[in-house]
């Protein structure tokens, strides 16, 4: 039997068509991605491939013949069932990271592009969700290791540039950078009209003071100080303060405050107990006679010195 033409045409067509949605829907079930298709009018999933299922942890059934955002998986993902009906509308959507719950919990990043297309005069859109978890985790990763490492790198340069400025002993300011800094501060100082005192406090020469010891004097002496003030440890047994507007009262009980300090640590030679170190005291104002730092630096040593010459003579 022989079919006219046009009817054999029709039959080829069915044919070719039938070989072509068998096709087409072996790739849609061995596709590595995930692939949901919706109803353009209603968001409706009307199909599902086992990917998605396996990425999501949902059952085909779970997900078919409902709208895309009332799937729990999508219910939070792009804020608000509105932001979705974007799928519906737009020819080409893309989403370069869209959080998705699955069934057990977990969050699951996806890549998700949505394409519309027509079929038996109905619209309809295809949207396919690239799993991108391993690759946000590997990034967020990299990103947490940068931050470390520059974190890393700031206290690096931050324990150089004190280990530049500040004794490590005290934790005080270190000769250097009171000499260079000083200078400044009596410019600013006189430039303002604002006081500025220099104040030596020195140990008696017989007395040792270890590196225990050196870091107790160090506490108390930054417990002391205002910011506005420098402390610096200026030699094995000389201390140099710096005071900003302090009045002669006031420069005087903060000495008698860290002396009285100091002098009262516990500290211990094995099982004795022995006496903090008795500190004296030389102070030296800036003044109209255009003192240098050096001056007033030496101006405070030798008060300091003579304090403690007077101290002795009267013990003895």
């Amino acid at each position: 039997m022989h079919l006219d033409p046009p009817a054999a045409e029709r039959q080829r067509r069915d044919r070719a068509l039938k070989a072509s949605e068998i096709r087409y829907r072996r790739v849609f079930e061995t596709a590595p991605d995930g692939i949901l298709v919706l109803d353009a009018e209603t968001g409706m999933v009307i199909d599902a491939n086992p990917a998605v299922c396996h990425l999501l942890g949902y059952e085909q059934n779970e997900m078919l013949e409902q709208p895309l955002w009332s799937i729990p998986a999508f219910k939070n993902a792009a804020g608000t069932k509105n932001h979705f009906r974007d799928l519906l509308r737009e020819p080409h959507v893309r989403y370069d990271d869209l959080p998705l719950e699955t069934k057990d919990g977990q969050i699951r990043h996806v890549e998700l592009v949505s394409t519309l297309f027509l079929a038996d005069n109905k619209q309809f859109a295809q949207c396919t969700l690239h799993d991108i978890t391993a690759r946000v985790q590997r990034e967020r990763e990299d990103g947490e290791r940068a931050r470390q490492e520059s974190l890393s790198a700031t206290r690096s340069a931050r324990r150089a540039a004190d280990e530049e400025t500040h004794d490590q002993a005290t934790g005080l300011v270190n000769r250097r950078y009171l000499e260079e800094t000083l200078p400044r501060e009596l410019h600013r100082a006189a430039r303002a009209k604002r006081s500025l005192t220099v104040t030596v406090l020195t140990a008696a020469g017989d007395q040792q003071l270890t590196e225990p010891v050196l870091r107790e004097v160090g506490r108390i002496v930054r417990e002391h100080m205002r910011k506005s003030d420098m402390a610096c440890r200026y030699s094995d047994h000389d201390f140099v303060l710096v005071l900003l507007e302090s009045s002669p009262r006031s420069t005087q009980e903060r000495i008698d405050q860290i002396s009285a300090a100091v002098h009262d640590l516990e500290l211990y030679h094995g099982t004795q107990a022995l006496e903090g170190p008795v500190m004296y005291s030389g102070v030296a104002t800036a003044g109209q006679d255009g003192s240098t730092a050096r001056e007033l630096i030496d101006a405070a040593c030798l008060a300091a010195k003579h304090a403690s010459q007077a101290h002795n003579q009267e013990t003895r």
